[in-house]
């Protein structure tokens, strides 16, 4: 009679147990991505400044560039700010998991007057950026269009 009453007691004490077992490991699992996502964004904190760039229109990247060398400077998580060669920019991007986007059409930007100068040749690059990889100890940056490595950048001290 005992066994009873015991066994359905012991049955849903061990089912519910198991149950909060596989709750923990969720949430475990979502702080480590999260975690890992913010480690992530923190290499990139910082001044980056353009080291290589895909030709445009046929055109290379130290000729598009006689004014000034473009730089990204990445805030924060979501925040970025530059300059495209003439113009200081700032807007906002998405990064996870070595995959990453630029908000371009969102993009605010100084207006000065540059003779002879694509102000669309930098941030049309960054439209088609869809990956990236830091490498070299924290010192390079690579941003790819797929496979293709469409940018690099070095590390800058601000």
């Amino acid at each position: 009679m005992i066994m009873k009453i015991y066994l359905p007691f012991l049955a849903a004490l061990l089912f519910f147990s198991c149950q909060t077992a596989r709750t923990i490991d969720k949430n475990k699992t979502a702080e480590e991505s999260e975690q890992t996502e913010q480690t992530m964004k923190s290499e990139l904190i910082g001044k980056w400044t353009l080291d290589y760039m895909s030709p445009v229109a046929g055109i290379s990247f130290d000729k598009l560039f006689g004014i000034q060398m473009p730089y990204l400077t990445f805030v924060d998580g979501e925040k970025v700010a530059g300059n495209n060669g003439c113009n200081n920019i700032a807007g906002e991007y998405t990064a996870t998991d070595k995959r990453i986007s630029f908000d371009t059409e969102k993009f605010r930007s100084t207006r000065m007057f540059c003779e002879n100068f694509d102000e669309t040749a930098f941030t049309g690059m960054l439209k088609t950026i869809n990956g990236y990889s830091v490498i070299n100890n924290g010192q390079k940056l690579i941003l790819l269009t797929g496979d293709i490595v469409s940018m690099t950048f070095v590390r800058t001290q601000e």
